[in-house]
């Protein structure tokens, strides 16, 4: 599987920390060509000095960065995207009476219209090119109701309904559209609001699955690989849970 996408070219947003990191750094392992977006200029050069992928400062809360960012990825890979991750996402952990209205909006733009954005000029890319595929890091909170990240899930659900209706539009163009929903991964995302850190959800304060260990990010880099390899060439408008059970568990996951 790694050998065949030896050379094919990605773009992954969200890939300066948590799972886009892990995502950037497995492909670039395997022998792709990857370009990967961020705010962090810092984090970003540092990914990009341990992995030899390419950084691309990319504001996804700005239409035209993501359009821009898109079409720098595309030249710095030389012409062609074979593989699109979208991995950018922020959390908020608060319950909905305590969520302000303001920071809801920001969860919106991030976790859904910027995937749309970044997606959209992934896609128009892959159409020319009759080719091409677009997965979604999304979450199990867009498949069941998370009690103390209303906010995010209903952004991730979202997210989700955009991979299946785009599933459909592209799969005549040659492009397969997935989406991946891992349950509690550590170290995952902790990207928040400016001002709210404390507002982070933390992986580690879960308990375990019924598989009986957390996610990690290798986990969901390897599910990245195999819907991007030939074994998965008739995979399209599919959801993975990456969760080890814990969404179908008759007692789900606890705190610890």
């Amino acid at each position: 599987m790694s050998a065949e996408l030896r050379g094919k070219t990605a773009l992954v947003t969200g890939g300066t920390s948590g799972i886009g990191r892990a995502v950037v750094e497995h492909l670039a392992e395997v022998g792709m060509q990857v370009a990967f977006c961020g705010r962090d200029a810092e984090r970003g050069a540092s990914v990009a000095a341990a992995s030899g992928a390419s950084f691309i400062r990319s504001d996804a809360t700005d239409r035209d960065d993501c359009d821009r960012s898109v079409e720098q990825a595309a030249s710095l890979l030389g012409g062609r995207l074979d593989l699109f991750v979208g991995c950018a996402a922020m959390i908020f952990a608060a319950p909905l009476g305590s969520t302000p209205e303001p920071i809801f909006r920001e969860l919106v733009e991030v976790n859904l219209t910027a995937t749309f954005r970044y997606s959209r000029a992934c896609f128009e890319v892959m159409r020319r090119q009759g080719r091409g595929v677009i997965t979604h890091v999304v979450s199990d909170a867009a498949l069941r109701g998370i009690h103390h990240i209303p906010a995010y899930s209903v952004t991730k659900a979202g997210v989700l309904a955009l991979s299946e209706t785009l599933a459909a539009e592209a799969a005549p163009h040659g492009v397969r559209v997935n989406a991946i929903c891992p349950g509690a991964v550590f170290p995952g995302m902790q990207t928040t609001p400016e001002g709210y850190e404390h507002h982070a959800e933390d992986a580690s304060t879960w308990g375990s699955a019924p598989s009986g260990r957390h996610g990690t990010g290798r986990d969901v880099s390897n599910a990245v690989l195999w819907l991007a390899s030939e074994a998965a060439a008739h995979v399209s408008g599919a959801t993975l849970r990456l969760d080890g059970a814990a969404g179908v568990a008759t007692r789900g996951v606890s705190r610890a």
